[in-house]
């Protein structure tokens, strides 16, 4: 894909009968705080404008994160760039004061259409430099339509510093109590929204699970089973709760990850769906003529981040009921075979020293 001016913007839901195609993007834009960066300056600046000027005009609804507002404007410009060009709602992580001692959870949800509901939710636990910032979750009920609505969760979990983390590791443990915690927060938020059965509920976002077990980078295979996080995360987020051998008490609230919903529900991942396995959002490779392999991205990236191939964001439909009658009700539908992993490089022609928008190496678009 040689520019942004090549891809297109993908439905991933349509109004059933009214032949209207709504356009979302979740993306983590690695819009970190001043100071933080990996490379330089990371280009904030420059991938903000140019973000704003290429990607924001697309997409009728936008999930973002790493787009902190901590240490400076740039939350507030796209804030106000987003609504000119007709985002007239928004939703974003709660600004921290400095004497807080942690900064936003930068997550920033925009939205061409109205916002009927909103709640945050922030994790009570983290690790490493993830402890401080709020790091949690927004939802929103968005009205498509003067009937129809769509339940829209977007998060961003607890990261790990490995591609293959041991089920016993810190930050994995931390992230399955997030995800018990987000579990809770979604049947609240239904719940207190009077969500009918038929209508679509979606969790999308940066979950820091790599759904891909681990296989070696120079020898590239098709991946069609899942990791073993990924199975804890689905159980969890299905509200079947997760092995004692899992949980380490001294790191997490044993009784909150072992949480066991009093509903279980279908996880259904569309992204997994659309291509037959976890592609690669992370720490991509390329492989030239001699069969040498190379990381696609550089520039962004941390150098011990190359050739990861992890899976790490997500398109999740969560269904309480998957059964003929609800489906057949349902107004709003997935559209999984335009659901698309896309890659955000810049213009050749831009001359900016970055080639792609973010040190994820896809964005999940819908």
């Amino acid at each position: 894909m040689e520019s942004v001016e090549e891809t297109s913007a993908t439905p991933i839901i349509s109004n059933s009968g009214k032949n209207s195609n709504v356009r979302i993007l979740t993306f983590n834009f690695f819009m970190r705080p001043p100071l933080v960066r990996n490379n330089a300056s990371d280009y904030k600046e420059a991938r903000l404008e140019y973000f704003i000027q290429k990607i924001l005009p697309n997409y009728d609804i936008i999930c973002l994160q790493e787009m902190f507002h901590f240490g400076s404007s740039r939350r507030n410009r796209l804030l106000e760039a987003a609504f000119k060009i007709g985002f007239k709602f928004s939703w974003a992580s709660p600004v921290k004061s400095i004497l807080s001692g942690s900064i936003d959870g930068g997550l920033v949800l925009l939205s061409k259409f109205p916002l009927h509901e909103r709640e945050v939710t922030v994790y009570p636990i983290g690790c490493y430099s993830d402890r401080f910032s709020d790091k949690g979750a927004l939802y929103a009920k968005i009205a498509i339509t003067k009937n129809d609505c769509v339940h829209l969760f977007t998060t961003h979990t607890q990261a790990s510093y490995s591609s293959a983390p041991p089920p016993n590791e810190q930050s994995v443990v931390i992230r399955h109590q997030q995800l018990a915690h987000l579990r809770k927060f979604i049947d609240k938020c239904l719940d207190a929204a009077s969500r009918k059965p038929e209508e679509l509920v979606l969790l999308v976002g940066d979950l820091n699970v790599n759904g891909r077990p681990q296989l070696d980078p120079l020898n590239p295979a098709i991946i069609q089973e899942d990791s073993a996080e990924y199975k804890c995360m689905i159980r969890i987020l299905r509200g079947e709760g997760i092995e004692a051998n899992l949980a380490n008490p001294t790191l997490v609230d044993l009784e909150e990850l072992r949480f066991v919903a009093p509903t279980v529900i279908n996880i259904r991942d569309i992204v997994q769906e659309r291509y037959g396995q976890h592609p690669v959002t992370f720490g991509d490779v390329y492989v030239d003529y001699k069969g040498y392999t190379y990381p696609r991205e550089t520039v962004l990236t941390s150098s011990s981040d190359w050739k990861t191939t992890a899976s790490l964001d997500y398109v999740l439909i969560i269904d309480e009921k998957n059964d003929e009658f609800t489906l057949h009700k349902r107004n709003v539908e997935v559209e999984v075979q335009k659901t698309k992993v896309e890659e955000f490089f810049v213009e050749k022609s831009s001359n900016h020293p970055f080639t792609q928008l973010s040190g994820r190496s896809f964005i999940i678009t819908v």
